[in-house]
């Protein structure tokens, strides 16, 4: 079966738009143009793709299929343009990373540092955001890399995984809080406490969730509520809040005093962080060494916490 490329994005233009007279527009072509178009794709295809109704065009499961890999080759042509126009400006490539919070604090940039010294001609972008919406985007072929949890966003069969190192949750007190001198403490014993956490929407807040939900904790009703880890830090460190983060996102202040990391002992063995990419495709250059730094200095990493535990 050979689908026209062209045609998958015309069909796309009928998803977004909701009748083929919007599409039609959207796409500089005649209403009867774009009709006969899809009736070419789906005999190409050899199934229909749209319900056609008084209130206008209608993907049906086929369709919707097919709008999946509409939106990856619009993205991918995208990317194409961009690569030509950066390589035209004098630059090597472009990267694109998925990231989520704790990954975005410390290892990913040291990595883009390591990145940009060895190979300063390239683009990079980095987008931040929940796991599921990064995986969509990179399943899409909006970006080239994810570096997130494992195990967290829908398991897909097109995209492959590599764990790098595991992180924990920890809680976190200013230096003069009662729990502070605790050695460890159970989100159990924590139904008193005032509490600072991420706000509904985030990556974070998703993923903190499932740490109240692995030990059967409901939601905290009592505290404050931000989209900022900043703030959550800074709160914090000047009032009687808590809050629950993974230590790595909180090294600086530790180590100057400012904040006080006390283990959870109820949440189970750490969480895996790792590479995430789409699976059978060849990365591009500029991806491939990127992966390459991030298992390096993840490996080092991994190698300094056990000597010092040793």
């Amino acid at each position: 079966m050979k689908i026209e490329p062209r045609r998958l994005l015309e069909l796309l233009a009928v998803a977004r738009h909701g009748s083929i007279s919007g599409a039609a527009e959207a796409v500089n072509m005649s209403q009867p143009a774009l009709s006969q178009s899809i009736a070419l794709l789906e005999r190409e295809v050899g199934v229909k793709v749209l319900e056609r109704g008084r209130q206008g065009a209608r993907l049906n499961d086929f369709g919707d299929a097919l709008v999946f890999y509409a939106q990856a080759l619009e993205s991918l042509l995208g990317r194409a343009g961009e690569e030509i126009r950066m390589r035209a400006l004098g630059l090597e490539g472009t990267l694109s990373i998925g990231i989520t919070p704790v990954t975005a604090v410390d290892l990913v940039p040291r990595c883009i540092e390591v990145m940009l010294r060895d190979t300063p001609h390239i683009a990079i972008s980095v987008v931040d955001g929940l796991d599921q919406e990064i995986t969509e985007m990179l399943r899409t072929r909006q970006l080239d890399l994810l570096v997130r949890r494992l195990g967290i966003a829908p398991q897909y069969t097109d995209i492959e995984e590599e764990a790098l190192f595991g992180v924990d949750w920890s809680l976190i007190t200013a230096p003069d809080h009662p729990l502070a001198a605790r050695s460890s403490v159970r989100l159990s014993e924590l139904a008193d406490v005032q509490w600072v956490l991420p706000a509904g929407g985030s990556a974070f807040r998703q993923q903190m969730e499932l740490v109240f939900a692995s030990v059967g904790q409901t939601w905290p009703a009592r505290g404050i509520s931000t989209n900022s880890i900043l703030a959550i830090k800074s709160i914090v460190m000047n009032s009687a809040c808590v809050s629950v983060i993974s230590p790595r996102l909180v090294e600086v202040e530790a180590s100057a005093g400012r904040l006080k990391v006390v283990p959870l002992a109820d949440i189970g063995p750490p969480r895996p962080v790792g590479l995430v990419w789409r699976r059978g495709e060849k990365l591009s250059p500029v991806a491939a060494r990127f992966a390459k730094i991030i298992r390096t200095v993840a490996q080092a990493d991994e190698d300094a916490a056990a000597s010092a535990v040793r």
